[in-house]
């Protein structure tokens, strides 16, 4: 079963854009902190990769964000990693 997360809240930082080549090629991704919650404010890291990137990214801080987002785990020498990847990414 897939159920699709949805995310509203305020970007605090918008981190540097990181690229990089794969196997599948070329990509480009760039990471954003969001503030949600009213009663107990939360941060996440949202991760958004390739054409979803905002083209006015660094100008963004203290917009309200909408996202729809997955959550993906892996494994690495016995430790998991959590990523939150936004594949709808709309500045409301």
């Amino acid at each position: 079963m897939t159920t699709n997360m949805e995310l509203t809240g305020e970007i605090t930082k918008v981190l540097p854009v990181l690229t990089g080549t794969s196997a599948k090629g070329e990509w480009k991704k760039q990471e954003f902190i969001v503030k949600y919650g009213d009663k107990y404010p939360k941060e996440v890291c949202l991760a958004v990769w390739g054409d979803v990137i905002p083209e006015n990214a660094d100008s963004l801080v203290g917009q309200a964000v909408e996202a729809s987002i997955d959550a993906e785990s892996r494994e690495n020498n016995g430790r998991y990693y959590t990523d939150l990847k936004a594949w709808k990414f709309k500045i409301v």
